[in-house]
């Protein structure tokens, strides 16, 4: 706190005083919003088989021996989660919008932005152009291949952009991972009720996260578990 405050007082333009509370709270905002994207995730699997079974390969071999160490998240041994999970921020964002106040009257486009004024940035808008991902309704984690490299431009922007990009990021992917394959490890997981495997229903406030309606089944306990 002390060197957000000392920033804020160095260079309040860079950092104003009404980003500060957001800033104070963003360890539990974050602890929201992990919450909410980890239900969309388990959705995307449970709802795709075929994915299922890859990033449950990828577990098995990850804790073949044992409760795998913080090295071995590397990108050849989660290659596909990582993926998954890309495509799974790109497929539902869960904070689609910012909302900002200009600092400095500027030109965006030709629409002048006064000061003060307060604008809201659509960030993840850009999600579904298919200019920027062709075919953007297509689940697809291929998108990521280095073939491909879909998200390698402004347009992927499930953490948001430029300054005030999420400091969490890193963070958000590797906890994403690693409870992700740990459930895949040792669950066979259900989409309940299973019209929902086809057709999900959202609730987009405060951010995005599936209807309460929505619920997982286990279907298989794999392994064992050790307490």
């Amino acid at each position: 706190m002390d060197d957000y405050l000392s920033l804020h007082a160095s260079d309040p333009q860079f950092l104003p005083e009404s980003n500060l509370l957001f800033a104070f709270s963003a360890a539990l905002i974050a602890s929201v919003y992990l919450g909410d994207t980890f239900s969309l995730v388990v959705y995307a699997m449970a709802s795709q088989p075929d994915l299922y079974a890859r990033i449950q390969a990828e577990a098995d071999a990850l804790f073949a021996k044992g409760d795998p160490e913080r090295e071995d998240f590397t990108p050849a041994n989660i290659d596909v989660t990582h993926r998954f999970l890309m495509e799974c921020m790109r497929m539902y964002p869960i904070v689609s919008m910012s909302i900002r106040n200009v600092m400095n009257t500027c030109v965006v486009e030709d629409y002048e932005l006064p000061i003060g004024e307060r604008i809201h940035i659509a960030m993840t808008a850009t999600h579904y152009m298919s200019e920027v991902f062709p075919d953007p309704y297509k689940f697809d984690i291929d998108r990521y291949l280095p073939s491909r490299h879909e998200h390698r431009s402004p347009g992927y922007a499930p953490y948001g952009l430029g300054t005030h990009k999420c400091l969490g990021t890193r963070w958000m992917e590797l906890h994403l991972a690693a409870n992700l394959l740990m459930l895949a490890h040792y669950f066979t997981i259900e989409v309940s009720p299973a019209k929902y495997k086809h057709k999900l229903r959202f609730n987009p406030f405060p951010s995005l996260k599936p209807s309460k309606k929505l619920k997982f089944r286990i279907s298989q306990q794999r392994r064992e578990l050790f307490t």
